[in-house]
């Protein structure tokens, strides 16, 4: 018999591996959202135990645009979902995979980036006028 590990031993490790990290990602991942896009990011956590003083981020909520993003740490899985609201009203929910949730609220805080961008160079050319 083989003392090497099977790839079932190596990809069960890599899975575990992952989970164990997600508590990180999120907590990091808050943690820069909150840094790049204030006012626009809620970040709710846990605590890590009865009488832990560390927590983790459990829900991330993020206004962008027209979009609501949400991603939950949820049993040790990750959920993601985007709802359009228009005027205080949610039009539609969509559930998403983790990278497509990704990608669309970069695309999103693009936008947001670009019409702040603006908004300071009108500013800037009235105020300088």
């Amino acid at each position: 018999m083989s003392s090497l590990p099977s790839d079932f031993d190596l990809n069960a490790a890599w899975f575990r591996k992952a989970q164990g990290d997600l508590k990180a990602f999120m907590e990091a991942f808050a943690v820069r959202l909150e840094g790049a896009i204030p006012g626009r990011v809620a970040v709710e956590r846990q605590k890590d135990g009865l009488f832990a003083k560390t927590s983790h981020a459990t829900r991330i909520s993020v206004e962008a645009h027209d979009h609501h993003y949400v991603l939950e740490l949820q049993k040790g899985r990750l959920a993601a979902h985007r709802s359009k609201s228009v005027r205080g009203v949610t039009l539609s929910t969509e559930p998403m995979d983790v990278p497509a949730w990704l990608a669309a609220l970069y695309s999103d805080i693009q936008v947001l980036a670009e019409h702040a961008g603006a908004a300071q160079n009108v500013l800037h050319d009235f105020l300088m006028s």
